[in-house]
C-alpha cells in the first residue's frame, strides 16, 4: 500500500519501507489515468474528492447553526447527487461505529466523541433527505427534457407523414434529409432517450400482454423506426471518423501519426469536431471491456492500445477544449438556433394542449349551427 510524507520542500512516496522516485509516481500516475480513460478502473481521483468534499460539508454544518443547513447543503448539490453517496455515508458511519466500540472499551473515556457522532449521524440523515428532494427535482427536469425529446420524435413523424409526398421514395428521401438537418440535435441524450423509451413502452405492453398486438405497439413501432433513422444518419458520421482514424493508425510512426492527425483537423469541416474526439475517447474507453468479460472485438483493440493511447494524447494535445469551442462556433451556433426553433414550436405545443383542456367538455357541434340548418327561434 503506498502511502506519502510531506517533506519540507517535496511531497515523498512509498510502498512499504521503500521510497519512490518522483520518476516512478510520474508513470505510476500516467498508468492510472490511461488505465482510466480505457475503462479499465473507475477514476480514483473522483471518489477521494467527493470523500474530502463530505468531510468539508459535514464539518461546515456542525460548526454553523440549524438555520443554515439547506443554505449551505446546496452549495454541494452535485455531492448530494453523486452515485457515491450512499457509500461514503455507510464508509463513514462505519467508520464512527468501530471509533465508539473502541471509546466503549476504554475506561474513563469522555462522551464527547459520542456525541459529536451523534451529530453527525443527524447531519447526514438531514442530507439523505435533502438529496432524495434534489432526486425529485432532477426527474421533473428530466420530464421536461422529455418533452424536448418527443418535440424531436414529432417533427421527424411530421415529415413522414406529408401528403405532398406522392411515393414511398419521396418519403423515405425527405426523412434523410429532415433527419440530417436534425444532425446536431440528435446527441448522446437524445440517443439515450430514445433507447430508454423503448424499453419501457416494451416493458409497459409485456406487463399488459399487448406487446405483439397491432392495436396497442404503433408507438412503439414509431420508436423503433425513429431510432432506426437516427442510428443510420449517425452511423455515416461514425463510419467516417472511423476511416480517418484507420488512416492515422496505419503510419509507422508516432511522429507521422501525430502529422496526419494534425492536417485531418485542419481541414475538418466544424460540425464533425466535437463528434470526431467523441469516437476517439469512446473507441479508447472500450478497451477496457475485454477485461470485464467482453471479448467482441478485444483481440483487435488490444493489438493497436498504444496506437489508440497516443491517439487520444494526440488528440487532446491538438485539440484542447478552447481550440474545439473555436472551430466548433459555426455548427454550435447553428445547434443553438435549432434548439431555440424546437423550443419555440415545444411552447406553442404547450398553449394548444392548454387550449385543448379548456375547451374540452365542449362539443362545437352543440354550439354552432351547421350551414343550411334553420336556427331555433325563442318566443
Amino acid at each position: 500500500k503506498m502511502r506519502t510524507e510531506e517533506g519540507v520542500n517535496k511531497t515523498k512516496y512509498y510502498v512499504g519501507e521503500s521510497e519512490l522516485s518522483q520518476e516512478r509516481v510520474n508513470l505510476l500516475q500516467m498508468c492510472v489515468d490511461e488505465a482510466v480513460k480505457a475503462g479499465l478502473i473507475e477514476d480514483p481521483q473522483i471518489k477521494l474528492f467527493e470523500r474530502s468534499r463530505l468531510q468539508m460539508l459535514i464539518d461546515e454544518l456542525t460548526s454553523q447553526p440549524d438555520e443554515r443547513f439547506e443554505e449551505i447543503s446546496l452549495e454541494y448539490k452535485d455531492l448530494l447527487l453523486s452515485d457515491n453517496l450512499v457509500e461514503l455515508f455507510k464508509e463513514r458511519l462505519h467508520t464512527m461505529a468501530k471509533c465508539d466500540m473502541e471509546e466503549a472499551r476504554l475506561e474513563g473515556s469522555e462522551d464527547s466523541l459520542k456525541e459529536l457522532h451523534a451529530k453527525e449521524r443527524i447531519i447526514m440523515m438531514n442530507l439523505a433527505q435533502l438529496a432524495q428532494g434534489l432526486v425529485k427535482e432532477a426527474q421533473a427536469l428530466g420530464a421536461e427534457l422529455e418533452v424536448s425529446m418527443l418535440e424531436i420524435i414529432r417533427s421527424i413523424c411530421e415529415v413522414a407523414m406529408d401528403p405532398s409526398h406522392k411515393s414511398q421514395e419521396d418519403t423515405a428521401i425527405a426523412l434523410t434529409d429532415a433527419v440530417r438537418d436534425m444532425r446536431p440535435l440528435l446527441d448522446d441524450a437524445f440517443v439515450a432517450y430514445l433507447k430508454y423509451a423503448i424499453a419501457e413502452e416494451e416493458g409497459k405492453l409485456a406487463r399488459e400482454g399487448v406487446l405483439d398486438d397491432p392495436e396497442y405497439n404503433r408507438w412503439l413501432f414509431v420508436l423503433k423506426i425513429v431510432q432506426e433513422g437516427v442510428y443510420a444518419e449517425l452511423s455515416r458520421g461514425v463510419k467516417r471518423y472511423v476511416d480517418h482514424i484507420w488512416y492515422v493508425l496505419r503510419m509507422n510512426s508516432k511522429s507521422e501519426r501525430k502529422e496526419l492527425l494534425k492536417k485531418l483537423i485542419e481541414v475538418m469541416p466544424t460540425m464533425d469536431v466535437r463528434p470526431f474526439v467523441k469516437v476517439v475517447n469512446n473507441i479508447v474507453s472500450s478497451l477496457g471491456t475485454t477485461v470485464k468479460g467482453d471479448f467482441a472485438d478485444g483481440v483487435i483493440l488490444g493489438e493497436m492500445t498504444n496506437k489508440l493511447l497516443q491517439l487520444q494524447r494526440d488528440v487532446g494535445d491538438l485539440l484542447p477544449p478552447e481550440r474545439i469551442k473555436e472551430l466548433s462556433k459555426d455548427a454550435d451556433d447553428w445547434a443553438a438556433a435549432q434548439r431555440k426553433r424546437l423550443l419555440e414550436r415545444q411552447k406553442l405545443t404547450r398553449q394548444r394542449l392548454k387550449a385543448a383542456r379548456q375547451t374540452g367538455t365542449v362539443d362545437p357541434d352543440s354550439v354552432l349551427k351547421q350551414p343550411g340548418i334553420e336556427a331555433e327561434r325563442f318566443d
